[in-house]
């Protein structure tokens, strides 16, 4: 009998040393509910965590914004899409005076030379989507700062033919068929090189290189 007491006593025992280890762990319990932090508790972590990465990707940023205190990287991507947009339509059109302050003496030169016999093209040319544009990498020349963009962009060329009328013998009128539509696509990845005199705040950037860079 005594010996019934003593093994009743030690399987209580074992039961509520299991409960505590494994007990709590089985099903949903109030205590379990996970604790939901608000985003001001983690003070300016993240910030911190994007300049970090920010910084990794472009070192000499905070050196730039030092020597030109007017810049803003989102203004510039800003500025650097509209020059590539209007740069890219002027030179498939031939007209590049429209788009020349925005050029490089050098790149200038480049461009009208290649257009020399270039004739006015019967495709008209538009983005598909606005292009993406994104800082590669910035350096310094002496007092000349250097930014090179990297672009992703979708071009749609089309030439509409122009409308054939046709007489059918059954039918006193002459029908005009509809124009034609004919679309062709490019995707297009390049890296273009912007630079500017650091020393004058308001000098203008200007595109001083073109290359191709991996899509």
């Amino acid at each position: 009998m005594v010996a019934l007491i003593i093994f009743a006593i030690v399987a209580v025992v074992i039961l509520f040393q299991l409960y505590n280890v494994l007990g709590r762990k089985v099903g949903f319990r109030a205590e379990d509910k996970p604790v939901t932090v608000k985003g001001d508790e983690f003070g300016d972590l993240t910030g911190k965590a994007d300049k970090q990465v920010e910084t990794s990707r472009m070192p000499n940023l905070d050196m730039l914004k030092t020597r030109d205190a007017s810049f803003n990287e989102l203004n510039f991507l800003e500025k650097a899409r509209e020059t590539y947009e209007q740069v890219v339509i002027a030179f498939h059109k031939g007209e590049l005076e429209s788009v020349k302050d925005k050029l490089s003496d050098a790149v200038y030169g480049v461009f009208a030379k290649a257009l020399i016999d270039h004739v006015a093209p019967e495709e008209t040319l538009s983005f598909v989507d606005q292009p993406k544009a994104d800082i590669d990498h910035i350096d310094f020349k002496d007092e000349i700062a250097q930014i090179r963009v990297r672009f992703l962009s979708e071009l749609v060329f089309e030439k509409v033919d122009a409308p054939v009328e046709s007489a059918e013998s059954a039918v006193p009128t002459t029908k005009i068929d509809s124009p034609k539509i004919h679309r062709r696509h490019k995707r297009t990845a390049e890296y273009w090189t912007f630079q500017k005199g650091v020393r004058v705040s308001n000098s203008p950037w200007l595109l001083t290189k073109v290359g191709a860079a991996k899509p």
